[in-house]
């Protein structure tokens, strides 16, 4: 199967969910949701939507506020991307910001042991 194929999907639905959260949901509690990447399997059945947020403390109501919006996110989707069969969404938080900042926290940490014991 074309490899092409999957990343070229994964972008379009990534522009296109940015553009359904930004400016048709009108849930507040996804107001500051950004889509950091998607992922779509070789057979286009099921795309995973990866998600994070500026506001660090409402992950909980994101979550929530995503969950209530799939649906909705779903049926846009199908008026404006043309597919035979639109992939299965899965909506995941990406974790990824905050283990790259707890890494930064743990780098420091030895660099500053390593300076007090020059």
């Amino acid at each position: 199967m074309d490899k092409i194929r999957p990343r070229r999907v994964a972008e379009l639905l990534k522009n296109e969910i940015s553009q359904i959260l930004t400016n048709d949901v009108d849930d507040p509690r996804v107001q500051d949701v950004v889509i950091t990447h998607v992922k779509v399997t070789a057979d286009l059945s099921i795309a995973r939507i990866y998600y994070s947020s500026y506001d660090k403390k409402s992950f909980k109501d994101l979550e929530i506020g995503i969950d209530k919006s799939k649906n909705f996110i779903r049926r846009k989707l199908m008026t404006s991307v043309h597919m035979r069969k639109l992939p299965q969404l899965v909506f995941e938080r990406d974790n990824i910001p905050e283990e790259a900042e707890r890494l930064d926290e743990i780098l420091r940490q030895i660099g500053s042991v390593n300076d007090e014991q020059r």
